[in-house]
């Protein structure tokens, strides 16, 4: 990528871009002198990944059926629509406490996961 610039991607590589970027800053950076990531549940874990993994998922479905529509939905669309809404969402999930009790963390996740699945297919039935 680095090489032929990210313009070169296609929708789908540019959608595993995404995915690994926000793995990568959201997911993995950690910050053990922070109450929020001290330490990390496993509900919380499998929460936030099960979100990437949705949003990951809903990037590639939106993509592929609109991919032979005269309306075609791209990544960049996605990242405008959705950027201050689920992206954002993602970028803040690993703030939840980790010490709140579990149904209260179970319950975020469980509705970003919700959200997530309804804001995409919104978003693809808005452009149809």
């Amino acid at each position: 990528m680095q090489l032929v610039g990210k313009d070169s991607l296609s929708e789908d590589q540019k959608a595993v871009l995404k995915t690994a970027s926000i793995i990568k800053d959201e997911f993995l950076q950690q910050n053990s002198f922070s109450k929020t990531d001290y330490n990390c549940p496993m509900y919380k874990t499998m929460g936030m990944m099960k979100a990437i993994v949705k949003f990951h998922e809903n990037c590639i479905r939106v993509l592929e059926a609109t991919a032979r529509s005269e309306k075609k939905i791209s990544m960049a669309f996605i990242e405008a629509q959705l950027g201050n809404d689920i992206i954002y969402e993602l970028t803040q999930m690993k703030f939840q406490i980790p010490t709140r009790p579990e149904q209260e963390i179970r319950t975020y996740f469980d509705s970003l996961h919700e959200n997530i699945d309804k804001k995409f297919t919104d978003l693809q039935y808005s452009k149809v």
